[in-house]
């Protein structure tokens, strides 16, 4: 079964690198193409068309938008569903004025400086301090670079609200959080969680936004977990 990784906005296909071995080790794996579509809608049609028949879906974040919305146009097709540190829904007012402001911070030439403002957000405040996660962010981020992060960040703020997509979602489904996450709290992993029949949270203690490098024996071994459940299932 092909496991398909969807990376967060700002983020280059290193952001699984921790979960890579692991997953590999189960069957196929892509990256799916987050940087040519400036809606969330595209980048699920864009998948949908180069994927196979069924697959097992991971988004993180941005990720999990685009993941949500396969499930809306095809979800005969998604095998299973892993959702991290993510949220159904749209866009509130504030979020909405942050981002724009971030938007033009980078029209305005300043993309390294929006990559080392957004990262004691992307991180627990106890990592805040740790060099090797920020040269990780840096590496990750520089690769995306302004012009894909802007039309990222239109998809992102033209996105539909998938609270109500929820309940409807019969495949397995799991979603992890980290506790100290302060970009998407962790009770919208816990609304998801509620809302999707069947679905089990997982809590990541010790750990923000920036999960798979914070805590990355954990989220191997989640992930491990998740596919070793759905090969047994098969």
């Amino acid at each position: 079964m092909q496991t398909i990784l969807i990376p967060p906005l700002l983020c280059s296909a290193l952001v699984y690198q921790p979960i890579l071995d692991v997953v590999w080790g189960r069957g196929s794996v892509t990256v799916a193409d987050t940087c040519h579509d400036d809606t969330v809608a595209g980048m699920a049609a864009r998948l949908l068309r180069e994927a196979p028949e069924e697959f097992v879906l991971l988004g993180t974040s941005m990720g999990g938008y685009v993941a949500l919305e396969v499930v809306r146009q095809a979800p005969q097709r998604v095998r299973a569903l892993v959702l991290v540190s993510t949220s159904a829904r749209s866009d509130t007012p504030e979020q909405l004025a942050s981002r724009e402001r971030q938007s033009r911070l980078v029209e305005a030439g300043e993309f390294d400086r929006l990559v080392d403002l957004a990262f004691p957000g992307v991180v627990a405040e106890q990592h805040e301090a740790d060099p090797a996660l920020l040269a990780v962010w840096r590496e990750m981020t520089r690769t995306v670079g302004a012009e894909v992060f802007l039309r990222q960040q239109r998809a992102v703020m033209g996105r539909a609200d998938s609270s109500g997509l929820l309940e409807t979602i019969g495949c397995p489904t799991t979603v992890v959080h980290g506790a100290d996450d302060r970009l998407i709290p962790v009770e919208m992993g816990a609304e998801i969680a509620g809302a999707i029949p069947g679905a089990e949270l997982t809590v990541i203690e010790d750990a923000g936004h920036f999960v798979f490098f914070e805590q990355p024996e954990v989220m191997v071994s989640v992930v491990a977990d998740v596919l070793d459940q759905l090969d047994s299932a098969r």
